[in-house]
């Protein structure tokens, strides 16, 4: 496993080529954050790559949610 013991941040990680991203990490042993903008699917994305991954409900596009993530992320709350 390549990258076992390496931490990866996955924005868009719900869904497309971010989900595909997140879905190979995991599959070479490391542990991965994903952000999305939708619960629904962030929640389901994280269902499927357990027990390696965390989600985080954030829209890069938004400044509050930058700082509300990165916070979320640093402490290793889920929301």
């Amino acid at each position: 496993m390549k990258l076992t013991g390496k931490k990866a941040l996955i924005t868009g990680g719900n869904s497309g080529i971010g989900l595909a991203t997140a879905r190979l990490f995991v599959a070479e042993g490391a542990e991965v954050a994903i952000t999305g903008r939708d619960q629904k699917t962030l929640d389901e994305a994280v269902a499927e790559l357990v027990p390696n991954t965390r989600g985080y409900r954030a829209d890069v596009t938004v400044a509050d949610d930058h700082v509300d993530g990165n916070n979320q992320i640093v402490q290793g709350d889920r929301s």
